[in-house]
């Protein structure tokens, strides 16, 4: 760089000294040496470019020449042309020109195209073509830049070596067809990124993509280890237990024993049918029998833990929430349903829940401001660089409108010139073009003709949308000529746009562009109909209502300007912005999605038949789909295992592509589609104000007052003549009506008044008279607030009654009485199921349970009533909290219940007692604090959004239903006569129902729900089915009828799982982070302070630190270095990672001596173990024991017991089972000490423990919330018949726990529609049940009961509530505390920082006291300076020390000797706050309007506060400093008066306290 700035002769220009001193003096005031030496920039092209005024330039034609040898190596390419060469020098220009990089985007094009094609001689030939025109492009940039030795050689480019690779297996056309060539073929289809590296937006996009994985490796490396962690779990937990099945024959029969294969279940807690016997071929010694589990039931062999690898790949498919509840259906039928459930449940809940979304919170965090501290100096800077961006802009505007004025001026002078003969013709028809302009201008922004047009565009959606099947005909007709009548009116409406605003001017908003789009497809249409002489306006042809319903998209334009609707305005207008700022990365996954196709396709194609699969790669379409079901998470691993039956690249390419595209790219997308629209959310509510009807109302009732005051004015006038005191009297009664100055004046400026004294005097009278009645009001007011402080009418404030009723409900045994009277109403709902006999000894006992507690409820009311008051004034009791609202009707509810009993009423309030612990839990915890005001918080918001999301839901459905109304149907019959039907007539004629699918689009309200299914559940795929196989009504259904139905169901997937669901989790977000701020009290705080205040708090979060002393004992003193000794430690670290290795080599079939020696292992591994943690524990006795030591002490005596004494006790599989997999979670536990050895390691591992105190509060609600519904759901759906999904075993709602269970499945989206299906099942021809209304009716007939339409309303509330929102919270808690430990860690002082301050502390006070003395202290402050970047020259200098102990102001404590000094946290908040405001220039962190609460520790008691601070210290130690020379002087003379020496300290004190009071 050096040599190319001289030879352009390039000097930088010298600074004039007065600059350069005034540069170094704010340098050093602001302590700023330390950020400029490591936040400094090397001043390279581009800083050059930016700032061309610090240097010169001598020869700037010398600039582009020495610019391309600076890019070029001066090496010869080749070894032959070096720099100079005439035909390097050429091929740089022909490589760099603009025609050379057309021609190769246009072969990069050409290149795709034969991946598109199927495998042929023209497909290849094109490739080769192609291959030898790369190859060309090859040579030539490699003797441009060199092949491969030089920096900057052909081959060191990322995208050139890919060029390469593609262009060499390229080549491997020619092999044989194989597995392995067809791998090495795959290869060449690198050449997809050539066409990427051509357009530069692609490029940009896909650069930041792939550099995003370098960011995830926080998490990512936790992910991996945890997964490793439950695979060996569930290796030892579940091994062998996929061939427990039902079999013909009790025992082995010739080494054979065949299972049943009509029962496709796993058995061993689920009990086998009669004549059948549960049994193992292991059991036996049996080989595996490969076919008996190659079925879709067992996911073909694949959902096994019978190895290392098969439990990783099981485990993978958890991290995405796939298939999880078949897989646990399947286990919990040969394992303990508990321990199979809590295993699975809480893998979902770590790794689908908590680190998949720590993914998204880590590429959110990319958004996040990290410390607001740290960029106070670059806010400045932007905002200044703003300002000047908008000077310059609005200089240039204005520039650019003078010429065009000069311009316009000039056309006008040379127009009079050359027509100065018509120029009076020419004024008239100017005057009448303006004319008619003004005329067309206010006919288009009437508010008249802006309510018809919106009236016309909601008429159209109206008839369109009532729409059915079996809709009457002469209705239709209606519908059709209202339709046609809406289709004229825009020939007007865009007539009058086109007048009014220009069609340029029209044609700006892309809003317009779209509906003018639409206009003109009903425009083609009528145009079509009249040309082929089909039907206008009545016609049925479906087609052809499927484009007039287009219209339905008018609505949008209408709801994009409708203030009425403010927050659906404001939701699309965000949506629409947010899609348009996301085009570049949409346009990056279209090239994702087809570049995995391709790889598909490739891979996959024809290994399957189209008969046997859904989804498959048999053609370029068919592979697009079935890759973005991978990035839409939809049953991928379905088609995976299918495929993976014939090869195991299968396997490979869906884990590769589930990474890279589900996991990585779409959290991705998720993060930028949260950020973009929150920003656009705040953009639009700025820009767009809602109608302030307040202020409209009062305008109108301002209105109506001056009209009145203006009629009585012309009264007035008309009764002139009439007496004196008649008319005083009238202008007495317009006084007292007139209400602003505004209407005095006009009132005195109509009016006529004879005598200008009389007025005034009655003016004064007006006066008093108000003074007067403000008098009594406020009289009236006192007396009011007095009666409103009587509760009951009856006790004041002071009464003695009230104040021992409030002392005694604000007492904590009155409170955990209150706990206890909830948890019993939560127990009595429990034990109250449906099941119970309403005339057993038990249904008698919880029903006087509930009367008794009821009684106390009651109580409780009056007690707070009699406190607090019922509604009057914002501290009653029902206007105190929402819950105490809850609870007064809940116990309103109880006492008719007592009288009029209804089970499903009466649980249904009773469960909501349950929400109390929500309560309970927010004064325990802050975070539980936060969670439950966001969720009150949330509501209103979801709601809003929820109609705006129905409004899309309905809008998009109506699409289908003109289409697809009344083509689900399909015929009832048995499999053998299937092929006989082809009709709704064949159907019955041969014996079958025409039975309708349940999710249809018969209607729009169908059609709304279907897509709600589609949009919110993971197994969507059977809706599509259904879809793509409708022939029309009353038609069989054919499968593959019409595929492109998918791209129906893949665009709205799009819309409502993309768009849609992230809008919620982005509101959702927004609210519980204005809550949580709000909550905190730090809404009026600034970025700084409320970053300082997180500092302080993780500061009174620290403890000193103690530094033990060795022990003396001889004994301890070895278990001491046993346990602290460096080069032992990694001996029990290698113990670990051995005893790790040892228990994930095991597997089924195993030889058995090789099985005994792992054991063996296993058992020394334990033992030494058990040593180790034995004399730690011991050792540690008297310090502070880590909470993981007590884990660890506490399982491996588990793991002893389970070596050493279950094997004595029990020989039951599923205990010994149970027993040997939570041994083996104990010792991989301890796995966590080789990660404390890593400290970056380690810091990932905390980025998960930030997170799961949020986590916790969110699961601590959603328990509440699952125990609500379940309870619900037991009483109403409880007596369900089985069918497919609510089959009796794995899902019901007969049992609280397995109906828990359900209701996650359903809150994980897991084919949850299923179940819905289930429950709404009525009475059919081809399906017989009983409306069971009671136990009795249960009695007679069992568990045969029919489905319910309420089941609609209690899923789809159920959804809506938990998956949308309490969900969504989970996500927000984790976004959060995600923010809180990146702050923490990257905030101006991070928690690293301040463990190292407590290692500095410790060493001035080993035993942890928390006090240090003046002369220990003065020394620490000089360490801590030093580690939080502050230079300590000044600090050094004595002559400054009072200023600094001033500045610090920290009091002084005595100790019990009378030593003063400092105590812990006062020092390092303030030596803290100090150095950050040193270092980083900032003021004001503590904010005068914040009330925090006073952290006071315990340690404080020890100490004597003084009156005195820091700053007085310097007077101190110079007294001290005399003391001791007086007596030197005078040994053995006690004169010095202490009371003395305090009166001039407190006079010193006051004297300071006075100044700063006088400079404030």
């Amino acid at each position: 760089m050096s040599s190319t700035l001289k030879k352009l002769g390039i000097e930088f220009k010298e600074l004039p000294q007065s600059q350069v001193d005034e540069a170094i003096y704010s340098i050093q005031s602001m302590r700023l040496e330390q950020i400029l030496i490591s936040e400094g920039e090397i001043f390279d092209w581009q800083n050059l470019l930016n700032r061309p005024d610090l240097v010169s330039l001598k020869y700037p034609e010398k600039l582009g020449t020495l610019i391309l040898q600076d890019e070029q190596q001066s090496s010869r390419s080749f070894f032959i042309f070096d720099i100079n060469s005439p035909l390097r020098i050429k091929v740089i220009a022909t490589i760099k020109s603009k025609k050379y990089q057309q021609v190769f985007l246009i072969v990069a094009i050409v290149g795709i195209v034969p991946f598109c094609m199927e495998e042929s001689i023209i497909s290849e030939g094109i490739e080769i073509i192609v291959n030898i025109i790369i190859g060309i492009d090859i040579i030539l940039k490699s003797i441009a830049s060199g092949f491969i030795l030089s920096k900057k050689s052909y081959l060191k480019n990322i995208w050139n070596f890919l060029n390469f690779m593609a262009f060499l297996f390229t080549w491997c056309l020619f092999l044989d067809d194989s597995q392995i060539s067809q791998i090495i073929k795959a290869i060449r289809f690198l050449r997809i990124f050539r066409f990427i590296e051509e357009v530069s937006i692609l490029k940009i996009q896909f650069n930041a993509y792939v550099g995003s994985f370098l960011r995830v490796k926080q998490v990512l490396i936790p992910i991996f280890l945890v997964m490793i962690y439950f695979s060996i779990i569930g290796l030892h937990l579940f091994i062998g237990l996929t061939e427990r099945r039902c079999r013909l024959t009790q025992y082995p029969i010739d080494n054979v024993w065949i299972a049943d294969p009509n029962i496709q279940k796993l058995c061993g807690i689920w009990e086998c049918p009669e004549n059948t016997y549960c049994g193992s071929l292991l059991d036996y010694d049996l080989p595996r029998n490969e076919t008996e589990n190659d079925i879709e039931a067992f996911t073909w062999n694949f959902t096994r833990f019978d190895n290392f690898f098969n439990s990783l790949l099981v485990v993978f498919t958890f991290l995405n929430v796939t298939g999880w509840s078949g897989t646990t259906f399947m286990f919990w039928k040969a394992m303990t349903t508990y321990v199979t459930a809590t295993y699975f449940l809480i893998m979902i809940l770590l790794m689908a829940f908590i680190m998949s979304n720590l993914l998204l919170a880590l590429f959110y965090e990319s958004f996040m401001e990290k410390s607001s501290i740290k960029n106070t100096q670059k806010k400045l800077k932007q905002e200044q660089q703003q300002i000047e961006e908008e000077i310059k802009k609005k200089n240039q505007q204005q520039l650019i409108n003078r010429l065009s004025v000069i311009s316009k001026q000039k056309e006008k002078g040379n127009q009079t010139s050359n027509f100065n003969i018509y120029f009076r013709e020419e004024q008239n028809v100017n005057i009448k073009d303006a004319e008619q302009e003004l005329f067309i201008n206010k006919l288009l922004n009437s508010p008249k003709i802006l309510v018809i047009n919106t009236l016309f565009i909601f008429l159209s959606a109206f008839g369109i949308a009532f729409d059915y099947d079996g809709i009457p005909q002469i209705l239709n007709e209606k519908l059709q000529l209202i339709d046609f009548i809406c289709i004229l009116y825009t020939f007007l409406e865009i007539t009058i746009q086109f007048c009014g605003k220009g069609i340029q001017d029209f044609f700006s908003k892309r809003i317009n562009v779209f509906d003018f789009l639409i206009i003109l497809s009903q425009w083609f249409l009528i145009f079509y109909l009249v040309t082929f002489n089909q039907p206008l306006i009545y016609n049925d042809d479906r087609e052809i209502a499927f484009i007039k319903s287009l219209k339905i998209l008018r609505i949008f334009k209408s709801l994009f300007f409708a203030k009425v609707f403010y927050t659906i305005a404001v939701l699309i207008r965000s949506l629409i912005s947010t899609l348009i700022a996301l085009k570049k990365i949409l346009f990056l996954w279209i090239c994702l999605i087809f570049l995995m196709s391709i790889f598909g396709k490739h891979l996959l194609q024809y290994q399957m038949s189209e008969n046997n699969m859904t989804i498959y790669y048999n053609d370029l379409g068919s592979s697009i789909m079935a890759v973005v079901n991978i990035f839409y998470n939809e049953e991928w691993h379905i088609t995976m295992y299918k495929y993976g039956r014939h090869t195991e690249a299968s396997i490979v390419f869906y884990i590769i592509s589930v990474i890279f595209g589900q996991i990585f790219f779409i959290r991705l997308l998720t993060a930028v589609f949260l950020n973009e629209f929150s920003q656009h959310i705040e953009s639009v509510q700025t820009s767009l104000k809602p109608i302030d009807y307040k202020k409209l109302f009062s305008t109108k009732k301002m209105q109506n007052t001056v009209s009145k005051l203006q009629l009585n004015i012309v009264k007035q006038k008309r009764n002139e003549k009439k007496k004196e005191s008649i008319y005083l009297k009238e202008l007495k009664v317009i006084g007292q009506k007139r209400k602003t100055n505004s209407m005095i004046n006009q009132l005195q400026g109509q009016a006529s008044f004879q005598n200008l004294d009389e007025f005034l005097n009655l003016c004064q009278d007006n006066q008093q008279q108000e003074s007067k009645l403000q008098v009594i009001k406020s009289d009236v007011v006192v007396n009011q607030q007095e009666f409103q402080n009587k509760t009951l009418f009856i006790f004041s404030e002071k009464n003695p009654i009230r104040l021992r009723v409030k002392s005694l409900i604000e007492n904590l045994p009155f409170r955990v009485f209150l706990i206890i009277l909830v948890l019993i109403c939560v127990i009595r709902t429990m034990l109250l199921t449906p099941f119970l006999n309403p005339e057993s000894d038990l249904f008698a006992v919880l029903k006087t349970i509930h009367s008794v507690n009821t009684i106390l409820f009651c109580i409780q009311i009056f007690l707070n009533i009699v406190s607090d008051g019922l509604f009057i004034g914002e501290d009653s009791y029902l206007q105190k909290s929402p819950y105490n609202a809850l609870n007064f009707i809940i116990t309103t509810i109880d006492i008719v219940a007592i009288f009029n009993y209804n089970q499903l009423i009466f649980n249904l309030f009773s469960s909501l007692r349950i929400l109390e612990f929500i309560r309970i839990g927010a004064e325990l915890n802050s975070n539980i604090n936060y969670v439950s005001q966001a969720l009150m918080k949330a509501f209103l918001t979801m709601i809003q959004l929820s109609i705006f999301c129905f409004v899309i839901l309905l809008v998009y459905g109506i699409f289908a239903t003109k289409l697809l109304k009344g083509g689900l149907y399909y015929c009832s019959i048995s499999s053998e006569l299937q092929y006989k039907v082809k009709d709704k007539w064949d159907c019955m004629d041969n014996g079958g129902s025409w039975v309708n699918k349940i999710l249809g689009f018969d209607n729009v309200f169908d059609s709304a729900l279907t897509l709600f299914v589609t949009a919110t559940t993971e197994a969507w795929l059977p809706i599509l089915i259904d879809t793509w196989s409708s022939r029309g009504k009353d038609l069989a259904p054919i499968n593959n009828h019409n595929r492109w139905w998918a791209v129906y169901f893949q665009v709205f997937f799009f819309i409502g799982n993309i768009c849609m669901l992230n809008m919620f989790i982005s509101l959702v977000v927004n609210t519980y982070q204005e809550t949580k701020i709000k909550a905190q009290g730090m809404s009026e705080l600034n970025g700084n302070q409320r970053e300082w205040l997180q500092i302080k708090h993780s500061i009174h979060y620290l403890t000193p630190r103690v530094n033990y002393e060795l022990p003396k004992n001889k004994v301890i003193k070895l278990f001491y270095f046993i346990a602290e000794s460096k080069k032992l430690k990694y001996f029990w670290h290698t113990i670990i990672a051995l005893n790790t290795i040892i228990l994930s080599l095991f597997y089924t079939r195993q030889n058995k001596i090789f099985r005994n020696i792992l054991i063996e292992i296993n058992q020394y591994c334990i033992l030494i173990s058990a040593v180790e943690i034995t004399v730690r524990f011991i050792v540690k006795q008297w310090q502070k024991r880590d909470v993981f030591l007590i884990i660890d002490f506490f399982g491996i005596i588990f793991n002893l017991f389970d070596l050493f004494i279950l094997q004595e006790l029990s020989d039951n599989f599923y205990v010994l089972r149970s027993c040997t997999a939570i041994s083996v979670a104990f010792q991989l536990l301890r796995n966590y000490y080789i990660i404390r050895r890593f400290p970056e390691l380690e810091k990932l591992f905390n980025t998960i423990f930030s997170v799961i105190p949020s986590a916790l509060s969110m699961i601590f609600i959603m328990a509440l919330f699952l125990f609500i519904y379940a309870s619900l759901g037991m009483d109403l759906l409880g007596y369900l018949r089985p069918q497919n999904y609510i089959e009796g075993f794995d899902l019901h709602l007969r049992k609280f726990t397995t109906a828990m269970f359900s209701l996650i499945r359903v809150a994980s989206s897991e084919q949850w529609w299923a179940l819905l299906v289930d429950s709404v099942h009525r009475r059919t021809p081809d399906f017989a049940c009983i409306y069971i209304k009671d136990y009795y009716d249960y009695q007679e007939h069992g568990f045969n009961g029919c489905g319910t339409y309420w089941a609609y309303a209690y899923y789809i509330s159920f959804h809506l509530l938990f998956s949308l929102v309490i969900l969504n919270l989970f996500i927000a808690s984790i976004l959060g505390a995600y923010e809180e430990h990146v702050k923490s860690e990257q905030s101006a002082i991070s928690k690293y920082q301040l463990h190292d301050v407590l290692n500095y502390w410790a060493q001035y006070d080993p035993k942890g006291t928390g006090f240090l003395n003046y002369k220990q202290f003065w020394k620490l402050s000089s360490e801590i300076a030093i580690c939080f970047g502050v230079p300590v020259k000044e600090l050094l200098d004595p002559a400054n020390k009072t200023n600094f102990l001033r500045a610090l102001n920290i009091p002084l404590y005595e100790d019990e000797q009378g030593l003063m000094g400092y105590l812990f946290h006062d020092v390092i908040v303030s030596l803290t706050k100090l150095s950050v405001e040193l270092k980083y220039g900032v003021k004001d962190l503590e904010s005068s309007s914040y009330k925090g609460k006073d952290l006071i520790h315990d340690y404080y008691k020890f100490f004597k506060k003084t009156p005195y601070y820091s700053g007085q210290m310097s007077s101190i130690i110079f007294i001290q400093g005399k003391i001791r020379t007086i007596r030197n002087r005078k040994k053995g003379i006690k004169f010095l008066n202490i009371e003395a020496l305090k009166q001039e300290l407190q006079n010193q004190n006051e004297a300071e306290r006075s100044a700063q009071y006088n400079e404030n």
